[in-house]
């Protein structure tokens, strides 16, 4: 039998350690799903030109459908008020256009739709479109193509667009992308359900909400 001096003892141990060390390097990890694939919001314009003769203005029903289109659209994602610019040589024309786009809006609720208008430069004679135009939030679309051999699981972290798909189909969801800069304010508290509850809690009685006899729960496996 072999007996080691502790000097020896004592080099074998660091040697150990040193080698389960190295071989304990810890690997970079991956960044969170929102900062690697992050959803990118972008502000655009959407714009519409309403031509009319210089006696008068008239749409056609499939027209009227289309402004009426474009003024819903302003209602569910519009930012800001309703940019109306009109040509600086007025004719009846861009007069009827202006009440043809309020009556409109009046028909889908929009009556008190706040309307910023103006003038821009035009030439006597020339045919010039009433441009209405509004701001609205868009998500910038996604890259989410594969591009790494998925059966390359060495390191045991996930591929480089792991959760890009996921983010993309949640930007195509949400109606509202200002969710994605800031969040709702917070509604003030029920004052009433407050006290309702302080009072039970007082009596010593569940602060619970009596559930209805109708309404039944299950579960399935």
């Amino acid at each position: 039998m072999v007996k080691l001096s502790m000097k020896m003892k004592t080099s074998l141990l660091a040697g150990t350690v040193v080698f389960l060390a190295g071989c304990a390097t810890p690997m970079q990890s991956e960044p969170p799903l929102f900062r690697k694939n992050p959803i990118q919001i972008a502000e655009s314009i959407e714009r519409l030109e309403l031509y009319s003769r210089p006696d008068g203005m008239s749409l056609s029903a499939r027209d009227q459908q289309a402004v009426a289109g474009f003024l819903s659209g302003y209602g569910r994602f519009g930012d800001g008020p309703l940019y109306m610019n009109l040509p600086a040589h007025s004719s009846a024309g861009v007069v009827q256009t202006r009440g043809v786009v309020q009556n409109l809006m009046a028909e889908i609720g929009m009556a008190g739709a706040p309307i910023q208008e103006g003038q821009y430069q035009s030439r006597p004679g020339q045919p010039a479109p009433v441009v209405i135009s509004y701001r609205r939030l868009k998500t910038l679309p996604q890259d989410c193509t594969i591009r790494t051999d998925l059966t390359r699981t060495y390191n045991n972290q996930p591929y480089h667009e792991f959760g890009c798909s996921q983010n993309a189909n949640l930007a195509a969801m949400v109606q509202d992308y200002s969710q994605f800069l800031h969040p709702y304010d917070m509604a003030p508290a029920d004052m009433r359900r407050r006290m309702t509850v302080y009072d039970k809690y007082i009596k010593g009685e569940s602060p619970a909400s009596v559930i209805p006899p109708n309404q039944s729960i299950s579960s399935t496996d």
